[in-house]
């Protein structure tokens, strides 16, 4: 008998290990591959059909793999088939795909370097250190300039092989093939010759990876031009309250912007087609959200007939009550994800509403609830 669950993740975690352990004890499945060559005026055409002949532990384990089936029609060798249409496709090769967290880990092990245990930390700090960046992994500027500067400086601390070399060293010490002080005195030299390169040429890596930092940093933090001095640039900043947008020219011009606490914040690099302010990109779990910083964007209002009620209620032409408390009135709130309405007690009450025909003001949609709406909204 299948226990209850609360949580619906928690009822699909179950049933993959049950499935999972049900699977393991099951008869093997076959699958039947078929390539079929056709000989068109001595050019060959190629088709590539698979089925499953015999389903076994896919039994147990169907929702959770998703195998093509693709079934081609039984012909003989040295058959004829009569060809219906020809056509002519145009297509460019494409790049090879970048690397994911996944892929890297296991490109790692491919080449032999690092171990089970230290591929995901070598990953992750290629990561907090800025090397690297976004889930489809692009190298940055810094990562870049890194390598170049230590491949002219000190060639040796990038070297794979030597890497490698040590990686098998060690392997060789577990299995009782080396002795680990004859393996600790070649490492010894080795790592002498490294610091040495790295100390003779330690002033000209040190300037070319500090200008790299700082070209870095304003590649993952710059917004865009701030709107207000013209002068200064905006740029992602991180404070005692979570994240926030300043202009680098403070205190000179003290423009900032808020932004949300419950995303990864990346500069959009493009402005907004209304009013002309950068963009940012909210990153969350359930996907991407591109968004103007200026919370008095026309974009920030809801279309049609709910956008023209809400401009109302905030010119005060239209008044209506608090559906919560009955005591304050409705008014448009900003946040960085748009206008909302919300009650003029707050924070005595927690009252929000989205601009949609659904609302209109009346607190038929998010009554009370104050979810995504109201954080740091004015």
């Amino acid at each position: 008998m299948q226990p209850s669950f609360d949580d619906e993740r928690e009822a699909k975690v179950y049933d993959l290990v049950v499935r999972r352990f049900l699977a393991t004890f099951s008869d093997p499945a076959t699958r039947e591959t078929m390539t079929i060559v056709l000989d068109c005026s001595r050019e060959n055409f190629i088709a590539r059909g698979t089925r499953t002949v015999k389903r076994g532990w896919h039994e147990f384990y169907a929702p959770y793999i998703d195998l093509e089936e693709q079934e081609l029609p039984k012909v003989e060798k040295g058959g004829q088939v009569a060809v219906k249409k020809i056509g002519m496709h145009t297509k460019e090769t494409q790049p090879p795909k970048r690397y994911t967290p996944a892929s890297i880990i296991k490109e790692l092990e491919r080449r032999s370097l690092g171990t089970k245990a230290t591929r995901s930390d070598i990953v992750d700090t290629l990561f907090k250190r800025g090397y690297v960046d976004g889930r489809s992994i692009q190298a940055t500027e810094l990562g870049i300039r890194t390598v170049e500067t230590l491949e002219r400086h000190a060639p040796k601390i990038i070297d794979e092989e030597l890497t490698r070399h040590f990686e098998e060293e060690m392997e060789d010490i577990r299995e009782g093939k080396r002795q680990p002080d004859d393996v600790l005195g070649e490492a010894r030299e080795a790592l002498t010759d490294i610091i040495r390169d790295f100390k003779k040429n330690e002033k000209e890596i040190g300037k070319e990876l500090s200008k790299a930092n700082i070209e870095t940093r304003n590649e993952l933090t710059g917004v865009g031009k701030c709107p207000s001095c013209k002068e200064g640039d905006l740029q992602i900043r991180r404070g005692k309250f979570g994240g926030f947008v300043a202009c680098n020219r403070y205190p000179e011009c003290k423009t900032t912007f808020s932004l949300p606490r419950n995303a990864f914040i990346k500069p959009a690099k493009k402005e907004c087609e209304q009013c002309g302010y950068p963009k940012v990109l909210a990153i969350k779990k359930k996907g991407a959200q591109e968004f103007c910083l200026n919370q008095d964007c026309p974009s920030k209002y809801a279309e049609g007939k709910a956008g023209e009620t809400a401009k109302k209620i905030a010119k005060g032409i239209i008044e209506k009550s608090c559906p919560k408390c009955g005591k304050g009135k409705v008014v448009v709130r900003s946040s960085i994800y748009g206008k909302f309405y919300g009650c003029d007690r707050y924070p005595e009450c927690a009252y929000t509403a989205q601009l949609d025909e659904r609302s209109g003001g009346d607190g038929k949609n998010g009554e009370g609830k104050g979810e995504g709406h109201g954080k740091g909204y004015s």
